[in-house]
């Protein structure tokens, strides 16, 4: 029985599903890693990182394959949310007060630790900018002289990924392929 030949072009498309199938697994799996890390941190700024992480590959895998399983991630995205709420009320805000109160009492170097204030209060103004709280750790921040670091979103995989055309592409890979062979046909050859 003879295989079913197959065009260039759905060649190309299956190699393309089996690369973003490879995708969306390990974005799935990084989101994991990343909510695993986070609950296991005492560390408000590193769980914030850590949750702005596993929000963005959840993202990713809505993006990458929006009929699988879109339910239980739009649930996990709420209870990042939460928890992110959670973590900015309860341990960034306290953490920024103490870095806060360290400096003005040169405990360390004020220099280091108005960065790390300056990170926390960036997460603050990003997700919490009306809180009267962050406004009054914000202007004491700046009392000491503390430049405020601009927040930095986690990039989207849409941003730095783009699907191909049907097709496109597929010269090169066959291409690819074919040099492939012929190496393996000339290092073999050689062994010989």
């Amino acid at each position: 029985m003879r295989a079913e030949r197959r065009t260039p072009q759905e060649v190309a498309t299956m190699f393309r599903a089996w690369a973003e199938n490879r995708m969306y697994g390990n974005t799935m799996r990084l989101a994991v890693q990343a909510l695993r890390e986070a609950a296991r941190t005492a560390n408000a700024l590193d769980k914030l990182r850590l949750l702005d992480f596993a929000e963005q590959k959840l993202r990713d895998a809505n993006w990458l394959r929006p009929e699988v399983g879109k339910e239980q991630r739009e649930l996990g995205l709420e209870e990042i949310a939460r928890n992110r709420q959670a973590t900015l009320r309860q341990q960034a805000m306290p953490a920024a007060e103490r870095l806060l109160e360290a400096a003005e009492k040169g405990v360390a170097e004020k220099r280091e630790l108005l960065r790390a204030a300056g990170e926390l209060l960036a997460f603050l103004y990003h997700y919490l900018p009306e809180e009267a709280e962050t406004q009054a750790l914000g202007a004491r921040f700046r009392s000491l002289g503390g430049e405020q670091p601009a927040y930095r979103p986690i990039p989207a995989l849409a941003d730095k990924y783009h699907r191909p055309e049907g097709g496109v592409g597929c010269g090169a890979m066959i291409g690819g392929l074919l040099a492939t062979a012929m190496l393996c046909a000339w290092a073999l050859g050689l062994l010989r």
